[in-house]
């Protein structure tokens, strides 16, 4: 009779414990990181009554999480990859949405500010369009200044982004440390809620940065980042920290505090939001920056290397309308050494959107591309009399360097915010070409003149009044206006270049002896518009790239480019997104909730109890029968 009672008090408690199981797999349904359990029993040994084995009932052996710890692996690596190209992808969009904005973009500014040196053109002495050049010129000082200001808010956006993601995982990290304690504690027994809990905090974790999970025996989870710095070793967890970048305080980079030292691991960290906030800033938003730093470089090299060579309407030569942007030259916060470094723009069609890092092996200076590390050669010692060559730089060194001594040189990615408009008097815009060139009308040769080219327009005695006669059809001599010969004979050839105190001309056909070709000043008030056309002409002239690109072509092609960023940046997050879910779905079928399945076990179990309790009533019908027999 014992047995039967045993059998059913047996069964009533496993069918409770499965129905108890079951009303709490039905609850969490849709509680994140749940994982469905399962009750699973165990048969009770036999015993021996009558040389037959009689069974003794049921027991539970355990409540089992579902859980396949290979598919979480997965998961987790998804969902570092996914978050990486979302939080790229939020600001790759941010990016092109600044950029593609009419009222922001550059490219309109510097369109307007040449369709306004057309207009001049019209009418080169005007004052109305004299000053509207100086506004459009003013407009796109201010433009460029606008853009710098937006992308630098950007780049603080990003760390402030980067903060809240340390300040989360070394939250985050601490969490697991406690959760693993409590594992440890917990010996065989470990409940499932804490394993659940686990679970949830690593993939939280996995949405800030990547690591490595190593398992151990007890449950708990060893956590590694960047190149195997240990995040949480089982209850103890360490801290990642934001520090200033060595050559630009104002830029945050990533670093593993050990509780001693920091160790940089910017460049080691691969997956989560972390990840995507680096690459952006590095591969996206400092590119920006450079691209239109370059832009105002070549403005202000190329628009006043050609402004230098007219004449004002004072008849002075034209000074620089933009101000001239020297690169930014900054050491390493490491450095030991004395050294200091200049660099100047030596050729500008040759200056690339690129940074590069100097540094001093101990024997030699070295240059190499900082954002790829090749090494850049150069030419030269580095002297102020004979400065390195490199990437159109003169870089000119100083001081006693130390080994390992780091200098980071920026030819262009902060010129946008340095870029200013120098001219303030509409008078001193130098639309005018600087020499007018006239023909005797005594001549009786058959020889014409070609336009003038000014070759260098530093020449003290480029505005000399000065007479090209021939004595000869052969032989010709340059004279100043008092008759006093400046060259004495030369052959002439048809068509060859005369260069004489900075300027360049062509004569062409037969002359005869005595023809007389003058060339003087403009003058003040010249309405020639022959340096104008070729202000006009400079946006759409190649200039970069050793002149396959011009100054429209790279302002248009900022916004290709981020455009161009921003469109893979989503399909790329579409990409990911649809792995992560895929690999959720797999999980999901293993140890999600399926309340159909669950409806189906609560029947199955409640009939097992109410077996169970059918059992024990029968068994307890049967002991009083058989105490009211014996009580007979």
């Amino acid at each position: 009779m014992s047995l039967f009672i045993n059998n059913g008090l047996t069964g009533l408690l496993a069918a409770q414990r499965a129905l108890q199981t079951t009303s709490n797999n039905v609850a969490n349904a849709n509680t994140d990181g749940y994982v469905r359990q399962r009750v699973n029993f165990g048969e009770n040994p036999g015993r021996e009554i009558g040389g037959f084995s009689v069974g003794t009932g049921v027991n539970v052996a355990g409540i089992e999480r579902i859980y396949d710890q290979f598919l979480g692996a997965e998961l987790n690596s998804a969902t570092m990859s996914q978050h990486r190209a979302q939080t790229f992808n939020t600001m790759a969009l941010r990016l092109d949405g600044l950029l593609g904005n009419p009222d922001l973009n550059i490219s309109p500014s510097i369109q307007r500010f040449f369709d306004q040196v057309e207009l001049l053109n019209r009418d080169p002495t005007s004052a109305v369009n004299r000053q509207q050049l100086l506004a459009e010129a003013e407009s796109l000082t201010q433009r460029f200044h606008q853009m710098n200001s937006q992308l630098a808010g950007i780049a603080d956006e990003v760390d402030s982004r980067l903060r809240e993601s340390v300040n989360t995982i070394n939250n985050l990290a601490a969490s697991i440390a406690t959760v693993n304690d409590r594992i440890a504690l917990s010996g065989d027994n470990v409940p499932n809620d804490l394993l659940d809990e686990q679970g949830r905090l690593m993939t939280q974790l996995a949405e800030q940065v990547d690591f490595t999970a190593v398992k151990k025996a007890n449950g708990t989870f060893d956590l590694m980042v960047g190149s195997g710095q240990p995040l949480v070793l089982g209850t103890l967890s360490f801290e990642l920290a934001l520090i200033p970048n060595e050559f630009d305080g104002s830029q945050l980079e990533l670093a593993y505090n050990d509780g001693n030292q920091l160790q940089l691991i910017s460049n080691r960290v691969a997956g989560g939001a972390v990840a995507g906030l680096m690459s952006f800033r590095n591969d996206t938003l400092n590119a920006v920056r450079r691209d239109l730093g370059q832009v105002a470089v070549g403005m202000s090299v190329v628009f006043n290397s050609q402004h230098r060579e007219g004449i004002d309407l004072n008849g002075d030569l034209g000074g620089d309308f933009f101000a001239n942007l020297a690169p930014a030259v900054a050491g390493s916060a490491n450095n030991t050494g004395a050294a200091n470094v200049t660099a100047v723009i030596g050729d500008a069609s040759a200056v690339e959107a690129k940074d590069y890092v100097l540094r001093f092996d101990g024997a030699a200076w070295q240059l190499f591309d900082a954002g790829t590390g090749a090494p850049k050669s150069m030419t030269g010692s580095g002297t102020g009399a004979d400065p390195f060559i490199a990437g159109g730089l003169e870089i000119t060194v100083g001081g006693a360097a130390a080994a390992g001594d780091r200098f980071l040189l920026q030819p262009v990615a902060q010129s946008a915010g340095k870029f200013d408009t120098l001219v303030t008097n509409p008078s001193m815009i130098a639309a005018a070409g600087p020499l007018t060139a006239s023909v005797s009308l005594q001549n009786s040769g058959n020889a014409t003149l070609s336009p003038i080219t000014i070759a260098d327009a530093t020449n003290p005695g480029l505005l000399q009044p000065v007479d090209i006669r021939f004595d000869d059809a052969a032989t010709y001599r340059i004279y100043d206006t008092g008759g006093a010969d400046l060259t004495g004979p030369l052959a002439y050839t048809s068509g060859a270049d005369i260069s004489f105190n900075g300027f360049t001309v062509q004569i062409s056909g037969a002359p005869t002896t005595g023809d007389t070709f003058s060339i003087g000043p403009s003058g003040a008030g010249s309405g020639d518009n022959g340096n104008g056309l070729a202000l006009a002409a400079i946006g759409s002239q190649g200039f970069f790239a050793n002149g396959q690109q011009s100054i429209d072509d790279l302002s248009a092609s900022i916004l290709t480019s981020i455009g161009s960023t921003a469109a893979r940046s989503s399909q790329d997050l579409l990409v990911q997104s649809a792995l992560r879910e895929q690999i959720e779905l797999d999980l999901e079928s293993v140890s999600g909730v399926n309340l159909e399945e669950e409806a189906a076990n609560l029947l199955r179990y409640q009939e097992a109890y109410l077996a169970s309790s059918k059992i024990i009533g029968i068994a307890n019908d049967l002991f009083q029968t058989l105490l009211g027999v014996v009580g007979r």
